[in-house]
């Protein structure tokens, strides 16, 4: 068999559209190994560490070196998958990401499988659950001053700003449509004006991983450790003396019935917080000592996880994980506008997320339709242009809208509330607990992916059937990273078949909401896998009709 370089395809999936492949320019454009390190803090830091830290600790079972051990077995992993992926993306001359690394190192299926996850449910859900952090955010820092009271005797009720209707969650599901919309259009239709927009919201995007970082041990040195209470939803552990039990057992809960089930969830969940790594990979083209790449990509990826874990910690302390544990004690120290102000400032922060996202995904989506791997590309392929993405626009609308629709009347009306979001108004508490799910899954599926595609690498080392730059330390990581991400992946997609199995045991007190709640999460899975392989078997049966020849599901022997 002819050894496959994959085809040069044009655009980028980090965060904007290049032109021109840094690896044709000039050796005096290309980055230097400072630069390159700060190109992995900067693609991987952002706001996921607020949004999955406080799950992570309730992953623990509220052990703090539990939490802290799977952080850094998650880290573990992401540096491994990262500097495997050296090797892999040698194979390509673009900037096709974990599409292009499925599809030279895996079956057609499987890189079908991939193009479908990321248009089909990447891409819309995105946009789906991004504004949502956007809006819980937002409502903690206005409710600060809106919905916060302070008794006589000194004690503080923390409230979120709702519109105090029945259907709240339908006027903020409106509101994170709209924010989609306006950065689909804004960001898509202008690379200068995401660029600028991407501009004023990295000015304020490291003000609170600032004051996260520290205010943990303020709050420590100010009040000791009897202040911290239990993170929401979990047990208060016995006193001493009395009988032995495990406090975190539930036994209509899989994740309760070891520590080792809820670390891996809780890896999954820190992988969201990762997300966006594997953009450097290609990294090795455009440095100007392309040598030192897996220096530049592990140490980078170091300081992400030192910066995460002191954050992660120091949030810790208040006995959540979460920034709004320090709600209360910030407005007894009459430090409530701090907090409102840091709310408000990680909520731009996300904002920058969904900037970025929008930078890119029109150009994904025009890059598919080149690639003939979308419904009509026929109709639109003379329609593209890079400057402007119209095309790109309208397809991201019709595929992120009616999703953004359906999920949000999912989340709200369909689910249960996990105790983690308390008083954000009707359904909302629901909606933000499913957004949480629908997150950590879409960032393990990608991983997933990614994962395969090392794993087709580990092949090729026997094969040697795709032309690569060999990476001297390919196979102690990329063995590691088939490993860790093959059992995170196993047990988050078995946890909430179990759990739905589970409502069957003696004295299952379960709500009706819980019951639906476990039900919809487990189509909500089936459909993901659906959408992932249903429609390229489809495809393959209309095309052997019509051509009478049976379609391979390899595709190297397609590409001959």
């Amino acid at each position: 068999m002819k050894k496959v370089k994959g085809k040069s395809q044009k655009f980028d999936s980090v965060k904007e559209p290049t032109m021109q492949p840094i690896s044709e320019a000039s050796t005096s454009k290309k980055i230097s190994f400072f630069s390159a390190m700060m190109v992995v803090v900067g693609s991987s830091v952002g706001a996921g560490i607020f949004l999955r830290s406080a799950s992570v600790l309730e992953h623990a079972q509220g052990s703090l070196p539990l939490a802290i051990l799977s952080w850094l077995v998650a880290s573990f992993a992401v540096i491994a998958m990262a500097l495997s992926l050296i090797e892999i993306a040698s194979a390509r001359n673009d900037n096709l990401s974990l599409i292009g690394w499925c599809k030279t190192f895996n079956s057609r299926i499987m890189y079908k499988a991939s193009k479908n996850f990321m248009f089909y449910i990447y891409l819309p859900l995105t946009y789906f659950f991004m504004p949502m952090y956007v809006l819980i955010q937002l409502q903690d820092g206005i409710g600060v001053w809106t919905h916060t009271t302070i008794a006589s005797d000194g004690v503080v009720s923390l409230g979120s700003f709702t519109f105090g209707t029945n259907v709240d969650w339908l006027i903020w599901g409106a509101i994170s449509i709209v924010i989609s919309i306006y950065f689909i259009m804004s960001a898509g239709l202008s690379s200068k004006v995401g660029n600028i927009q991407n501009l004023l919201i990295s000015f304020v995007k490291f003000i609170p991983l600032l004051i996260a970082a520290f205010i943990g041990y303020a709050f420590v040195a100010m009040n000791g450790t009897g202040g911290i209470e239990t993170a929401p939803g979990v047990p208060v552990p016995p006193e001493i003396g009395a009988t032995p039990v495990n406090p975190f057992y539930d036994p209509t809960r899989f994740s309760t019935f070891n520590p080792g089930f809820g670390m891996f969830l809780a890896i999954s969940g820190i992988f969201f917080a990762y997300d966006g790594f594997y953009v450097t990979a290609g990294l090795q083209t455009e440095m100007k000592e392309p040598q030192k790449t897996p220096k530049a990509i592990l140490f980078g990826l170091i300081i992400v996880t030192v910066i995460y874990l002191a954050i992660a910690i120091s949030m810790s302390l208040n006995g959540t994980g979460s920034f709004y544990g320090f709600g209360e004690w910030l407005v007894g120290e009459n430090l409530g506008w701090l907090f409102g102000i840091i709310n408000i400032l990680i909520s731009i922060g996300i904002l920058g997320i969904i900037n970025g996202f929008s930078l890119w995904a029109p150009r994904f989506v025009e890059d598919l339709i080149k690639e003939n791997e979308l419904p009509f590309s026929n109709k639109y392929v003379n329609k593209l242009n890079a400057n402007k993405p119209i095309v790109g626009i309208k397809y991201t609308l019709f595929a992120s809208i009616p999703i953004m629709v359906l999920f949000t009347i999912i989340g709200a009306l369909a689910f249960e509330n996990t105790g983690n979001y308390p008083d954000y108004g009707s359904g909302m508490a629901s909606l933000y607990s499913f957004c949480d799910i629908v997150a950590n899954w879409t960032a393990v599926f990608a991983f997933a992916f990614i994962t395969a595609a090392i794993y087709g690498g580990i092949r090729n080392r026997k094969t040697q059937k795709i032309e690569t730059q060999k990476y001297k330390n390919f196979m102690p990581y990329a063995i590691t990273a088939v490993g860790i991400m093959s059992v995170t992946l196993f047990i988050t997609v078995l946890n909430p078949i179990i759990d739905l199995m589970l409502i069957y045991v003696p004295n299952a007190n379960i709500s009706q909401e819980g019951l639906l709640g476990r039900i919809m999460l487990v189509i909500v899975l089936i459909l993901f896998i659906a959408i992932m392989f249903v429609p390229t078997i489809i495809e393959d049966k209309i095309n052997e009709k019509r051509s009478g020849k049976k379609t391979t599901l390899d595709l190297q022997e397609n590409l001959e």
